[in-house]
């Protein structure tokens, strides 16, 4: 690998994999904007019709590829194939979805107010209103999701359904997979006649390519799945261009659960194993991952923690995702391992690549408020319990920040 080409790296050895990828320049960026723009008003009036059958193409030919895009992404993100098999589904699924959306014409939400000349105040003329394409949309590729929240999932699909020419930043962790697919996506377009340049696709690892889509006053808008601050920092970009764009984005939750002293009276250990099951699940790399658990103090809580610690050390999860992912993980759970307020439990490490060890904390309510890094999302296997009074419990709810999800385990007939 050289300065100017880079390579995925396989996260169960830690080996260089797949293509020497050329690193894009910002003239490189700027091109295929330019190209984008020039495909804008065309793409923009296609027909409804044109642009459902653009997604169904896509999908179809994502379908004559699906044996070669699991193959590659199975060694570039350690994810296995049943899991990649449903994630590849799902995002022709979503095509489908688009597809049927445009088809309706409910995308246009349009709005027909007739001239009425007895109208009061006064005389009202034919207003009427409709959604229109925004123009280049500029799209980041998340890393957890490599088919579904990657180069063509939910925000590529839905700026294409509106059409919208869109510029999709691969990701760096599995640019293989999004060369693969950027190739199943253009030949779709292809099948219809619609060029190449409605779907380009940027590749490197310079950070500063994220500034370069972001400001490029020919984007006019972001769609962005990942962490709180790259996805802040896309909003501040936003802000200062002379013309602000929206930012379409998903970003960090910690997805709070809460547990009665009855449910726990009743299921303790049921729960604590679901609750580990769901915090590890895909190595705890889901924005849904139940990041904070709620458990009342008493002897209640005090058995779901005990039934916590003892299945977690019989828990090993794969590779994290990508070295970054890894890197920050194991920083932050040894930063948080630190603090006295904390108890620690650990699961069993994962050798090798990017392995790591599933982790979960113990702290008072009190303690973790005063430490506000207890209480930002953690990417990987981990999670808080934190332990308040039930009384207390609307008052934890009411301090946390908004989020994806939250959940409650109460027994029956409980309020």
């Amino acid at each position: 690998m050289t300065a100017s080409t880079f390579q995925a790296i396989d996260p169960t050895t830690g080996s260089a994999f797949g293509d020497q990828i050329p690193e894009m320049s910002a003239s490189d960026v700027a091109g295929l904007i330019s190209k984008a723009v020039a495909t804008k008003s065309t793409f923009a009036n296609t027909t409804p019709k044109e642009r459902a059958a653009a997604l169904r193409a896509i999908g179809e030919s994502i379908e004559s590829a699906r044996e070669k895009l699991i193959e590659i992404t199975m060694r570039e993100t350690a994810l296995p194939n049943g899991r990649l098999t449903g994630e590849l589904s799902r995002t022709v699924f979503q095509l489908e979805q688009f597809a049927k959306l445009v088809e309706s014409g409910a995308h246009y939400q349009a709005i027909i107010d007739r001239p009425d000349a007895n109208w009061i105040p006064a005389p009202r003329p034919d207003i009427r209103k409709s959604n229109q394409a925004l123009g280049v949309a500029g799209i980041f590729a998340a890393s957890n999701f490599p088919f579904a929240f990657s180069i063509i999932g939910g925000d590529s699909a839905s700026a294409l359904a509106a059409g919208c020419p869109v510029v999709v930043k691969a990701h760096p962790s599995h640019p293989n997979t999004c060369r693969e697919m950027h190739k199943a996506v253009v030949a779709g377009l292809a099948k219809v006649g619609i060029s190449a340049d409605v779907f380009a696709l940027v590749e490197g690892v310079n950070p500063e390519i994220t500034h370069w889509i972001a400001s490029h006053p020919d984007i006019t808008a972001i769609g962005f799945t990942g962490s709180g601050k790259v996805g802040k920092i896309l909003m501040d970009i936003s802000s200062k261009r002379e013309v602000p764009i929206p930012v379409y984005a998903e970003m960090g939750s910690l997805n709070p659960v809460f547990f009665s002293p009855k449910a726990l009276s009743e299921k303790a250990a049921d729960l604590a194993k679901a609750a580990i099951d769901s915090a590890t699940l895909g190595s705890g790399q889901f924005c849904t991952k139940p990041g904070i658990l709620i458990v009342p103090t008493g002897v209640e809580g005090d058995v779901f923690v005990a039934e916590v610690e003892s299945y977690l050390s019989t828990i090993a999860v794969a590779p994290l995702l990508n070295k970054g992912i890894a890197d920050r993980f194991t920083s932050a759970i040894a930063e948080l391992a630190k603090s006295s307020v904390l108890k620690t439990f650990a699961g069993k490490a994962t050798e090798g690549g990017f392995g790591v060890s599933p982790t979960v904390f113990i702290v008072d309510w009190a303690d973790a408020f005063k430490n506000k890094e207890l209480l930002e999302e953690h990417f990987g296997p981990t999670t808080v319990i934190v332990r308040a009074d039930y009384s207390k419990f609307l008052d934890v709810a009411l301090k946390l920040e908004g989020q994806l999800t939250a959940a409650l385990h109460v027994s029956a007939g409980e309020d």
